[in-house]
């Protein structure tokens, strides 16, 4: 019992060492910005400053998992479009948001931090997150989305990463901008009309902890 006990904890130790090794915590800065019924459309509209933090977990040189919690402010005016059924209709809306994602990152080229050869990629990533809305008036609320976009990293170090990227989130509502399928209130579409919200900027991840065979010679 005392030997199984002794294997048992040392496999335990054993793995959590490995994980250990993957593993890079980071943050990131950049702009959040809308689409919906106010602005179906037009990217990069009326950007607001974001921030956030993430934690990543290396499985290979191809496969990443990271969660992540960001936070951002999102705005609209239908007075900022020419369209006459929204010079007519008037509405607008600001609130803030926090985002917790669950997402999968794969590179298309191989990339490991500790060989020279190996520290650039572009990559694209997916996943789910929920999102929870503060509103500047009404009851906050919350919603389920499917997070996707593309990026490019670059080891700097064999400890430190930076990178550039570009997040859609396509939410399962059409109440963040408070207008629900306008014109359509007797037969609201599922599809067409549920609002996106989008993170781009910049990330840096540090690698806290030493990889076995990690080698000073390709820096």
């Amino acid at each position: 019992m005392k030997k199984s006990a002794i294997i048992i904890t040392s496999l335990l130790f054993s793995f959590y060492a490995v994980a250990q090794e993957g593993i890079e915590f980071g943050g990131f800065t950049g702009t959040s910005y809308y689409m919906g019924d106010i602005n179906p459309s037009k990217h990069f509209y009326s950007v607001s400053p974001a921030f956030g933090g993430l934690m990543k977990y290396n499985l290979n040189e191809h496969y990443s998992v990271r969660t992540s919690v960001n936070f951002g402010r999102l705005f609209a005016d239908d007075n900022d479009f020419d369209k006459a059924m929204q010079q007519h209709r008037g509405a607008s809306f600001e609130t803030g948001f926090m985002d917790l994602s669950l997402m999968m990152e794969f590179n298309f080229l191989p990339f490991e931090t500790t060989i020279f050869r190996k520290g650039f990629s572009p990559f694209v990533a997916g996943g789910i997150s929920y999102m929870f809305i503060a509103g500047n008036s009404g009851p906050s609320s919350s919603y389920l989305n499917l997070p996707f976009g593309v990026g490019i990293k670059y080891g700097i170090s064999k400890k430190v990463t930076i990178g550039a990227e570009w997040l859609m989130k396509k939410t399962f509502s059409d109440e963040i901008d408070g207008i629900i399928n306008f014109g359509q209130k007797t037969d609201p579409s599922l599809i067409h009309n549920n609002d996106w919200v989008s993170l781009a900027g910049f990330f840096i991840t540090i690698k806290p902890f030493e990889r076995k065979g990690d080698c000073p010679v390709y820096w």
